[in-house]
């Protein structure tokens, strides 16, 4: 992912022993966050787990080329749809490899997909999403909660001695800043079960 802002910003960087003394709770507080995003996202778009993954895959994908590019286009940073021509693609070949799901599989599922409007295949076998999925989740503040379950390990590493500043990045004002981010509220979670 390209850098949009100037370099020098705030780092934190793992802590080798201070992970290894606690990666039983930075390997629980990471899964836990994985699991109940995915589960969210799962349940807002109605699909099956590996229904789920294919759909996710496509949408990865879709996003790829536009932000692996050189130079960034601010004007489609936002919500609005990737016109297709910044927009990346994936084939259902390259699904079934990458995901390990048989291609019979991501075939049935990609007709369906296909059917719901949720995908379109803009070239022969060029999968993408049909534009709007990041709108539709931001409806509901979707992404900015993910954001913020994200904080929260890079938070909770810091608390648990797992993460630190980086050494360059040390100063009394960084360290003013991390203390009123930490203290940030954090979003309620639900732990698995």
């Amino acid at each position: 992912m390209r850098d949009i802002e100037e370099p020098s910003r705030t780092r934190l960087v793992l802590d080798p022993e201070g992970f290894a003394r606690r990666e039983r709770l930075v390997a629980y507080e990471i899964g836990n966050t994985l699991l109940m995003l995915n589960l969210e996202l799962q349940q807002r778009f109605a699909l099956r787990a590996e229904d789920y993954q294919i759909f996710l895959l496509i949408v990865i994908s879709t996003v790829q080329r536009f932000a692996r590019a050189p130079v960034a286009n601010e004007a489609h940073m936002g919500r609005m749809p990737l016109p297709p021509e910044e927009s990346g693609s994936i084939s259902r070949r390259r699904i079934s490899e990458t995901l390990d799901i048989p291609f019979e599989t991501v075939r049935r599922t990609v007709a369906g997909l296909l059917a719901r409007d949720m995908i379109v295949e803009r070239h022969r076998g060029c999968l993408s999403t049909s534009g709007g999925t990041l709108a539709r989740l931001g409806e509901v503040a979707l992404p900015e909660r993910m954001a913020r379950c994200f904080l929260t390990v890079s938070n909770n590493m810091i608390r648990l001695g797992a993460a630190q500043l980086a050494e360059t990045e040390k100063t009394p004002a960084t360290n003013n800043r991390l203390r009123a981010f930490d203290q940030t509220a954090e979003p309620e979670r639900q732990p698995s079960q």
